[in-house]
C-alpha cells in the first residue's frame, strides 16, 4: 500500500496496491493547489526485505564499519 501525506497539512492520500501512479497524481495535484510538497512512502512490510547471510549482531560485534559497502 502506498501513502503519501503532507507535512504542512492535514493532507492524506492511500492507495491500495501498487497504485503508484494514482498516488502521484494526488501528490501533484494537492502540490498545484497548495503550493505544498508531500510526502511519500511505502508500507514498512512491503519494504521489510530478510537476508539470512547476514547477521547485524555479528557484524557490529566484530566491528565493521556498515555504513560502507
Amino acid at each position: 500500500m502506498l501513502s503519501a501525506y503532507c507535512g504542512e497539512c492535514e493532507w492524506q492520500y492511500r492507495a491500495e496496491g501498487d497504485a503508484t501512479g494514482d498516488c502521484s497524481r494526488a501528490m501533484i495535484d494537492h502540490f498545484v493547489e497548495t503550493g505544498h510538497s508531500p510526502i511519500e512512502r511505502r508500507d514498512a512490510a512491503a519494504e521489510l526485505v530478510i537476508d539470512d547471510r547476514f547477521d547485524p549482531v555479528d557484524a557490529a560485534e566484530s566491528g565493521r564499519d556498515l555504513s560502507k559497502k
